[in-house]
């Protein structure tokens, strides 16, 4: 659908822009010889051939006006779509509702992601923060990404695991943390069972404790690192200035007497995120709530329920951003599910439409071979009469010249870059 999306962008943005050349030639009674379309490498073009003499023969302004419309239409067309994003909203209020999470609209299914959201869930906070718009959700998860740091690292049979500096931390009570000791000398070895994560003790001065390798016995690195099952942790009190809008209060890093605040040791480069998500949708959650246009409902309580709940994600976080594709809009009602796609179309139009047909009027501003702003140059330089016609012959030559081969190597490295994004 997205190729779609783009290929229609192209074809309007260049059908009104040519346009724009046929309206202002014949408004000054330029007769339009003919239309040309055709392929440029990978991207569709056209043309409108006009009467060469009589164009010759127009006042220089006019042939600037004749130039530049194309440009113009561009400009006007990408002016008409920011509005009609704008009032995006509004047109969608009586079938759709906005402001209260994003409905997802698609996961692949190479995704980790894809094993706890499904098409028409709605997330609704990313650790604890509530996200309206598509934009909140590329930012948080972008901020969550933790950086590979030169911490010491914990290495256990086949797993190696490096200390995080996230700050995300538990209040976990201290018979859990017996508990784990007994499990370390019970498995014998330096690595948790595969239903477990590894955590360790987190200080309020904002860094978490692993004991290092130096002159240490393995048995004694495990001193201060817990196996405990992640989905009965994440039930447990928050502590930590990890969590969003926790970052400067120092009073979220303490626990009670007999708890102690521990934090996932994770690979470098990996996150840790809770993702609160609803599912208003399903036919559990529409029988429980007992009506079709009732409001989605939340569940507070970690693990799958019919309306909803709350997981954690360990991942990369980068390649995970981009794997969902979601929308601020989604139905009021249940029985509008089979046009729920429709403000996701549009915004992607909408959005397709105002950069192709601005990076059509850019383009064809640059004083480069066969493109507007060449004939949009030496018009306006026989306007402007500062220079004869040999001195203007050499601009229009350095010029064309110049911004063709610059062209051309931005072009080159494009391909390059899709060619390798694509694989």
């Amino acid at each position: 659908m997205d190729t779609s999306i783009i290929i229609a962008s192209t074809i309007l943005s260049i059908a009104f822009h040519e346009f724009g050349h046929a309206i202002a030639a014949a408004s000054e009674g330029v007769q339009m010889e003919y239309v040309a379309i055709f392929m440029a490498v990978l991207f569709p073009g056209a043309l409108v051939a006009l009467n060469y003499d009589l164009l010759e023969n127009l006042p220089l302004f006019s042939m600037l006006r004749i130039y530049c419309a194309g440009i113009w239409h561009n400009v006007i067309f990408c002016a008409a779509c920011v509005l009609m994003a704008l009032l995006l909203p509004l047109v969608l209020c009586p079938l759709y509702v906005s402001g209260d999470g994003l409905i997802v609209m698609g996961v692949s299914q190479s995704s980790s992601l894809s094993r706890s959201l499904s098409v028409h869930d709605v997330i609704l906070s990313v650790d604890g923060l509530n996200i309206r718009r598509t934009d909140d959700w590329m930012k948080m998860l972008a901020q969550g990404t933790v950086e590979k740091t030169s911490s010491h690292e914990f290495l256990g049979g086949s797993q190696s695991y490096g200390a995080t500096n996230s700050g995300k931390g538990y209040c976990v009570p201290n018979s859990w943390m017996d508990a784990s000791k007994n499990l370390w000398q019970i498995n014998d070895k330096l690595s948790c069972p595969d239903e477990l994560i590894v955590f360790g003790k987190f200080s309020c001065n904002g860094s978490a404790y692993f004991p290092g390798t130096d002159k240490v016995s393995d048995k004694k690195q495990t001193e201060d690192l817990y196996c405990l099952i992640a989905k009965d942790v994440v039930k447990l009190k928050k502590c930590g200035n990890g969590w969003r809008g926790t970052e400067d209060d120092d009073s979220n890093c303490t626990c009670l007497e007999e708890e102690c605040c521990l934090v996932p040791v994770l690979t470098p480069g990996f996150s840790w995120i809770e993702i609160s998500y609803a599912r208003p949708y399903s036919l559990e959650c529409l029988q429980k709530e007992g009506n079709l246009s009732s409001s989605h409902a939340t569940n507070d309580n970690f693990g799958p329920s019919p309306c909803g709940g709350t997981f954690v994600y360990v991942g990369d976080l980068s390649s995970t951003a981009s794997s969902v594709k979601l929308s601020p809009y989604r139905p009021r009602w249940a029985f509008f599910l089979l046009i729920a796609d429709v403000p996701y179309i549009l915004e992607n139009c909408l959005s397709c439409l105002l950069h192709v047909s601005a990076a059509l009027a850019a383009v064809n501003c640059l004083p480069v071979y066969f493109l507007d702003g060449d004939a949009i140059l030496e018009t306006a330089l026989r306007y402007v009469a500062w220079f004869n016609r040999r001195q203007q012959r050499v601009i229009i030559k350095v010029c064309r010249f110049l911004w063709t081969v610059l062209s051309i190597i931005m072009f080159s490295r494009f391909l390059y870059s899709m060619t390798v994004y694509y694989g």
